[in-house]
């Protein structure tokens, strides 16, 4: 059963979600955090329309954690575990080598 928040953001919301995950993910180990941003990505592409708030990144580390904002939650799930993610929770996301 697909999960869904809220269909949609607006431009102003994605902009400040953008600003806010980049913060994170600048903390991060810059692999890790490569990682993180591509999944960003893959869920935010226009067929998908899924958005995730990073927070608490580790400095140099290799875990997140997030809010679901928007979309489809199992598309979180999905799209990390196809990335090869070490670790997918409902609020956290583990990248290959911490």
């Amino acid at each position: 059963m697909k999960k869904k928040i809220k269909d949609t953001l607006s431009e102003e919301e994605k902009d400040e979600l953008f600003e806010n995950n980049v913060q994170e993910i600048n903390k991060m180990n810059i692999a890790a955090g490569s990682m993180v941003k591509g999944l960003i990505m893959s869920l935010e592409d226009k067929n998908r329309n899924t958005y995730i708030k990073l927070r608490d990144a580790e400095k140099n580390g290799h875990i997140v954690y997030y809010d679901f904002v928007a979309g489809d939650k199992q598309l979180v799930f999905d799209a990390a575990n196809s990335q090869g993610f070490k670790l997918v929770t409902e609020n956290k996301l583990e990248v290959w080598g911490g």
